[in-house]
């Protein structure tokens, strides 16, 4: 029953946050009736690949909505990730560790385009980035010592499971590079919920998962964290 209310806390918490993207996208609709309806017809897709994003292989696609306005939705595969450094302890600064992983990110965003001398999706933007991580930890991700069960000193933790949802707002800009290439550089703010599983990790949990913690039980916790991204893509126009 707990799970199932941290769940009904991360969708509220979503809702919430979204709240006030829900009626700009509105306010965007309106604006788009006075707009001119011209589309770059020979550039409103774009098929993207961002070769520097850590820890992951993260693609994305997007279609331009009107002559200003596109949606991009990007999916990863994530394989690596980090964990407090059990050695220091404490805080996001103090070496943290790799863990490998097996993830998936879901990217979606709404960018405006507003340069009067470039027809998007070229020249510069801005506008909301929503995402969702699961993350799939390796068995005994904490370093536990492998004991028996009839050891005095045994404990059982589970496989640590993880699910975050982001939300950021996001600047860059986007340019054409011959006839078809693209690249693209971005900077985006934002902050990251995390709610983490692992039965019978307690402790450990806030320990191990870097974060403020608002809320810590004995298998589970939720994480605030701030979110600083720098993005830079490639990708194929058509």
């Amino acid at each position: 029953m707990k799970y199932i209310e941290h769940l009904r806390w991360l969708v509220f918490a979503a809702l919430v946050i979204l709240s006030p993207i829900t009626m700009a996208q509105v306010q965007d609709e309106e604006v788009l009736d006075t707009e001119d309806k011209v589309i770059n017809t020979a550039h409103d897709r774009i098929i993207k690949f961002r070769p520097f994003d850590l820890g992951q292989v993260s693609f994305a696609y997007e279609k331009l909505r009107s002559s200003r306005v596109s949606n991009e939705l990007g999916l990863g595969y994530i394989y690596t990730t980090y964990l407090k450094d059990s050695d220091e302890g404490a805080g996001f600064i103090t070496g943290p560790e790799e863990k490998k992983v097996n993830g998936l990110s879901v990217r979606m965003s709404q960018r405006h385009y507003t340069s009067n001398k470039k027809l998007a999706p070229f020249g510069f933007y801005h506008g909301p980035v929503f995402g969702y991580r699961l993350l799939i930890f390796e068995r005994n991700v904490f370093g536990l010592d492998q004991l028996p069960p009839s050891d005095p000193n045994y404990r059982f933790v589970g496989r640590l499971y993880q699910n975050s949802i982001d939300l950021s707002y996001q600047i860059g800009g986007q340019f054409q590079l011959g006839k078809h290439f693209t690249t693209e550089i971005g900077l985006a703010l934002g902050g990251r919920i995390k709610y983490a599983r692992s039965v019978g990790a307690d402790e450990l949990l806030t320990e191990h998962i870097i974060g403020h913690a608002v809320v810590a039980e004995k298998n589970s916790a939720i994480f605030l964290v701030p979110l600083p991204q720098l993005n830079f893509s490639v990708g194929y126009s058509f």
